[in-house]
């Protein structure tokens, strides 16, 4: 990284930081995250109390095993991952919305782009620092969860790929708001944006009846609950990392593209 792209990198940092939404979004995804995992962590212990309980007869089973119908990935882990993926939608474009466009609505971008600063280094700094945030995010997040999943045994490689799969989601819901907000310079019409293109291409087996089976396989490749899915299952596949990827690159294209458009004019 050139010294200048770590002064802008350090400097978006500082900006993000510097606003207290950062703070409270932090604050509330550490919260939800750690109530609903509580809770699906208590339905478990609740069923596995029902199957040992010897009222059930036939339905106990004996010290040390689990039966099929209650494990740790069907009822913890595809839950949890379910209520993750919809609260990072929910927090990510209140911290994306203001990234571009306040500063399109101050008019610093244009000042900025008369230096010698390039548009991609400014895009760059702003999705890296962005991208950042989320890490944080989610590892903060973690801690509980580990904690309790180290104690009881659950399975830490499952806890592992959730939060892997939650880091390629969130940084490529990051990538579509980051997009909006460097197309506008009204932070609501960001934020509106940024709510509504991941909620659109979340998931498409709603229309599954309706569709043939190929556009049915080629709408599921293209939704981000299905790549996410894998992930929550405790399976890492490689294509899901490049469709991640993939969003992220389309972006931060778009921001570039933005940026090159404002300084052409």
């Amino acid at each position: 990284m050139t010294r200048r792209l770590w002064a802008l990198f350090r400097k978006e940092l500082r900006t993000l930081f510097a606003s207290p939404i950062a703070y409270i979004v932090l604050t509330a995804f550490v919260a939800l995250t750690g109530v609903y995992f509580f809770q699906h962590l208590l339905t478990y212990n609740r069923l596995l109390f029902v199957f040992q309980s010897e009222a059930i007869g036939a339905g106990g089973f004996d010290a040390g095993t689990v039966p099929l119908q209650v494990n740790s990935l069907n009822e913890l882990f595809i839950p949890a991952s379910n209520d993750f993926s919809l609260f990072l939608l929910a927090v990510l474009p209140l911290v994306t919305m203001r990234v571009f466009a306040e500063e399109r609505a101050h008019g610093t971008d244009e000042l900025l782009l008369t230096t010698s600063i390039r548009p991609w280094e400014v895009a760059l700094a702003k999705h890296l620092s962005t991208y950042v945030f989320v890490f944080l995010m989610l590892a903060v997040s973690a801690i509980y969860p580990a904690a309790v999943v180290a104690k009881s045994r659950l399975g830490m490689e499952h806890l592992l790929a959730l939060y892997m799969g939650q880091l390629g989601y969130g940084v490529a819901v990051a990538a579509i708001g980051l997009a909006c907000s460097s197309l506008t310079q009204s932070q609501i019409v960001a934020a509106v944006l940024a709510y509504a293109i991941p909620f659109m291409i979340l998931d498409f087996t709603w229309l599954h009846p309706v569709l043939s089976e190929g556009i049915a396989e080629l709408l599921n490749e293209l939704a981000l609950q299905s790549h996410f899915d894998s992930f929550a299952r405790g399976v890492i596949e490689l294509r899901r990392g490049i469709y991640f990827g993939g969003i992220v690159a389309l972006g931060f294209t778009i921001s570039v593209g933005s940026m090159e458009f404002t300084r052409a004019r």
